[in-house]
């Protein structure tokens, strides 16, 4: 008894202890921020002394390219070591305290991408998805390209995707036949997010889900490259905006998640992505900036800079790697020539003024720009303004706005003017512009095309040239021979590069797969018989009248109105034979005297039959380009009218004729008309086969590769004939010498395949 007191005592003192340690732990300490940056993404690195959980990520409304990162369980270090390095997607790192324990980070991008955060120990990574752009060879990121070196490539085989849905989260998740190595990428117009699993087979079909909800527009999965060298499946994501998401890749399976409007995620210990929702974010209300100062100086928010300032007119650089998929969707994305979109990308400023004059805030921001200022004579104001975190240029545009001001950028140099000045300037400039193309020197070049017909192109090219410009073709040799002034002609080959462009060719196979069965069945009886009684055979009757008899049962002559086979009295009474037949068997019974005769045959027949016939056209052709193909006969169809005879030919033959059409999405649109017509010679008309006709004509999608059934014919004829005798057939068993049965069983199948292919 006292043992079991003393456990009891002991138990409950460390009971104690445990929740006196757990509740004294200390909060983590953020000593290091460390920025990787890759080709594909880059990765913010919180390196603390213990495990740093965040409550959620969001992008901030009042700015919404600073991504948002609330963290709990937080003491910041007094001066945190910032490491950065990516100075064209990352503009500024900012650390703030809103709490004792509580604090955010601020990363202020150029962009606003797909992110994931996740926990390695002590160690918290937000992994920022580069939207990558341009043209190129398929890019591996370093770290996994390290890991593929070092592990051996087992293939893994990956079963159908399935969505589940709970607690305001969305994943999608597939079974692994082992642990698989991954990467993330995003792409854009549209916006999507890819995952890669290295060496992984995808035995399912290509499949896609719609989804329209949680800012996810569809999910798509197949087999992206088979070997040479290595085996990816991909599984590509539609997104409405960049958001957050979660990967997780385990030892048998991978799960990706979305989440329903902004969501907090608590951190966990492996490197996987959290999942579990929370609260959707509130507006965040960001750190106030200082008291007003007088004029010229405002407070802006303190910063960890991320590498020297740029210049206004200074553009991110922008990636170039694309796989092998997004090259072809880029032939259909929509390009501007001769003139972009505006886009602010200056670095973001907080100002607030009362009553402070015009000249001195723009001195202000001129000087936060690095640009020289001038002003027109006419400028003047003043400016009362609140802007809490916003690019500087579009500060800028807001104050003149305001006052009608406009501005002129010319290389440092930023001059400021009323607008009816600068409008007046621009008309002066226009018409200086005119008259120098109309007295300018005319510039003569020969484009020679190589993809386009030039004649095709000149019609396009006609409406963008100058008046003074005149386009003439050389048909011979393909060529465009160009005069007009030089601003109009470097629009023009701007005009002729995107035009002409290889067009993509498609190889379309069609297989059309016809089958018959047939099966006969035919059983039938004759019989006849004859009787005599006469003085000659001595077998007359005991009467004096009748004293003779003839009974007659064969007079339905041979050859005449019966069938079947023919019987030694010439006839049969009961003449119901099969109506073919291959076998038949004859009986013949008599007396002695032959006065007495009686004859029987019976005839059947049974066959049956199987055919199968494949035809497969096949044949290749230009996107948006009409192909056709016939293989057969024609047969000669004469007509006489008025004493002349016309002598026309119709097609007996198998068709194919189809159009197709590339999407941006690799999928092809084809317009399809098949015709698989014979000439029926076992029953003419006139001397001319009659024409049996199969045919489709439809418009279907169908994904490069992928084979579809376009149509069908299934057809059935079974028939059943009975020939008998009133009355005498419906006798019990006896019944059967008096009929005869005969059935047909046929069964036609038509189906029709189509396959097309983007030739590489």
């Amino acid at each position: 008894m006292k043992r079991k007191i003393w456990q009891l005592t002991f138990l409950s003192l460390l009971i104690f202890c445990s929740a006196s340690i757990f509740s004294s732990s200390s909060p983590a300490t953020i000593d290091k921020i460390l920025v990787e940056p890759g080709k594909l993404s880059t990765k913010i690195i919180l390196e603390a002394d213990a495990a740093a959980p965040f409550i959620r990520a969001f992008y901030a409304k009042e700015s919404p390219k600073t991504l948002v990162l609330e963290l709990s369980g937080i003491v910041l270090a007094q001066a945190p070591q910032v490491q950065s390095a990516d100075p064209n997607f990352l503009v500024s790192i900012d650390l703030e305290k809103l709490g004792s324990d509580t604090s955010r980070l601020l990363l202020k991008l150029r962009e606003q991408v797909p992110y994931r955060v996740y926990a390695d120990r002590t160690k918290t990574i937000v992994e920022l998805n580069k939207i990558q752009r341009g043209g190129g060879e398929y890019v591996v990121a370093a770290d996994v390209q390290r890991d593929l070196e070092t592990r051996p490539g087992e293939t893994i085989f990956m079963d159908k995707l399935n969505v589940e849905e709970n607690d305001a989260l969305l994943r999608f998740r597939a079974r692994l036949s082992s642990g698989a190595l991954s990467q993330v990428f995003a792409l854009e117009e549209p916006l999507r997010l890819v995952v890669d699993i290295f060496n992984a087979i995808y035995e399912e079909p290509a499949s896609v889900l719609a989804v329209e909800k949680y800012g996810l527009k569809r999910a798509r999965v197949a087999q992206f490259q088979l070997g040479n060298p290595r085996s990816i499946t991909r599984m590509v994501f539609d997104l409405e905006r960049p958001q957050q998401y979660s990967l997780n890749v385990g030892n048998d399976e991978i799960v990706v998640g979305f989440f329903k409007d902004t969501l907090s995620l608590p951190a966990v210990a492996a490197k996987t992505a959290p999942e579990n929702p929370s609260l959707p974010s509130p507006e965040v209300t960001m750190a106030p900036p200082k008291a007003s100062q007088p004029p010229p100086q405002a407070a802006k928010s303190v910063s960890v800079p991320n590498g020297p300032r740029k210049a206004a007119n200074n553009k991110p650089a922008q990636e170039t790697e694309f796989t092998q998929e997004q090259a072809q969707e880029e032939k259909y994305k929509p390009r501007t020539i001769a003139e972009a979109e505006v886009k602010y990308t200056g670095e973001i400023i907080t100002l607030k003024f009362k009553d402070a004059d015009l000249r001195d805030v723009i001195l202000y921001l001129g000087d936060f720009a690095k640009l020289n200022v001038v002003f027109d004579p006419e400028v003047r104001g003043v400016v009362t303004c609140n802007l809490e975190d916003v690019p500087w240029d579009q500060a800028l545009d807001i104050l003149l706005r305001n006052n009608k001001l406009g501005k002129v950028l010319e290389g440092n140099v930023l001059r400021i003017a009323p607008i009816s000045v600068l409008t007046r300037e621009d008309e002066e400039q226009r018409r200086l512009r005119e008259s120098r193309e109309l007295a300018g020197p005319l510039i003569v070049k020969t484009i020679t095309l190589s993809y386009s017909k030039a004649r095709d192109v000149m019609s396009l090219l006609n409406q963008k040239k100058s008046e003074r410009g005149q386009i003439t073709i050389d048909e011979r040799t393909n060529t465009l021979i160009i005069s007009d002034v030089k601003e109009s002609l470097d629009l023009l080959e701007k005009l002729i590069a995107v035009l002409d462009t290889p067009t993509p060719q498609v190889s379309i196979e069609a297989r059309i797969v016809e089958a018959t069965s047939t099966f006969i069945r035919n059983l039938g009886i004759q019989w006849g018989f004859r009787g005599v009684a006469d003085p000659f055979y001595g077998n007359q009757t005991s009467l004096e009248f009748p004293n003779k008899m003839l009974v007659d049962g064969s007079m339905i002559p041979q050859g005449i109105v019966t069938k079947g086979i023919g019987g030694p009295l010439g006839g049969y009474a009961i003449n119901l034979p099969a109506p073919a037949f291959t076998t038949a068997l004859g009986f013949s019974f008599a007396n002695i005297l032959d006065t007495f005769r009686l004859d029987m045959a019976i005839t059947a027949l049974e066959t049956s039959g199987q055919g199968r016939i494949i035809s497969c056209p096949k044949v290749t052709t230009q996107n948006n380009q009409a192909a056709e193909i016939i293989q057969g006969r024609q047969i000669p169809v004469q007509t006489v009218a008025n004493f002349t005879v016309t002598t026309r030919y119709v097609n007996a033959a198998l068709e194919l004729k189809a159009t197709p059409q590339i999407t941006a999405e690799g999928t092809i649109i084809m317009t399809l008309e098949i015709q698989n017509n014979a000439a029926d010679f076992a029953n003419l008309v006139s001397g001319i086969p009659p024409i049996t006709t199969q045919s489709a004509k439809t418009t279907v999608m169908v994904p490069d590769g992928g084979t579809t059934v376009i149509g069908g014919i299934y057809r059935t004829e079974d028939s059943i004939t009975r020939e008998r005798v009133p009355f005498l057939h419906s006798i019990p068993i006896l019944g059967n010498l008096f009929r005869s049965f005969a059935r047909t069983k046929q069964n036609r199948e038509l189906l029709i395949f189509i396959t097309p292919r983007i030739i590489k």
